[in-house]
């Protein structure tokens, strides 16, 4: 059985679910919760939250050397994204932020989120941040690592002229690092690991 067929079940268990969905930089995470979204629309209600959008300004984003930690999860207001979330399972309607990553700043808060029948957070830390979240299947996206990285250098060059010699400088400083400290570990608490190889689903879990 796929990850839609099983979410399909819940649904018609449940009437309506939380997706959570994790995994390092450039792993698919927003092409995945589009993919879900595009396939369940059709017959529910679909929301998607990306945590991206509760990045901290660029000058307040932790730094070494190599660059800006982007990945770190102290690069993200992560209380309060857990804070809304909560409040939108809570009272099914929650504001929250934009953020303009190109400038790197927050525009504003004021983005009206009503709770669906299928909710679909995605981020890179979200597993983490919203484990104890009810009502909930968690995916974790184990994309090759090479995989990612290659999609990085490509997305790096195309949209910001970044040579690929310094994406590889950034990704072993920069990334890595902080995959290793925050993202890797989420994989303990997800229902589904989704690889290039398929889905395999956590027996100890009940999905």
């Amino acid at each position: 059985m796929n990850v839609k067929e099983e979410i399909g079940n819940y649904l018609l268990r449940n009437g309506t679910v939380n997706i959570v969905i994790s995994g390092i930089t450039c792993s698919g995470k927003t092409t995945f919760s589009k993919e879900l979204a595009d396939y369940f629309s059709n017959y529910y209600s679909v929301t998607i939250v990306s945590q991206e959008n509760y990045l901290k300004n660029i000058k307040d984003i932790p730094k070494v050397y190599e660059g800006d930690l982007l990945d770190s999860i102290d690069a993200f207001h992560s209380d309060e994204f857990k804070h809304d979330i909560e409040l939108l399972v809570k009272n099914k309607v929650s504001i929250m932020p934009k953020y303009d990553t190109t400038r790197g700043i927050r525009i504003t808060k004021s983005q009206i989120v009503k709770y669906s029948e299928v909710n679909i957070f995605e981020g890179l830390h979200t597993i983490q941040l919203l484990k104890s979240l009810p009502n909930s299947i968690f995916i974790f996206l184990d994309t090759d690592i090479g995989t990612c990285m290659q999609r990085r250098i490509k997305m790096e060059s195309t949209h910001f002229g970044i040579p690929e010699s310094r994406t590889l400088v950034y990704w072993d400083y920069c990334i890595l690092p902080m995959c290793e400290k925050y993202i890797f570990p989420q994989k303990q608490f997800a229902d589904v690991i989704v690889n290039d190889e398929g889905a395999t689903f956590n027996k100890s879990k009940k999905i």
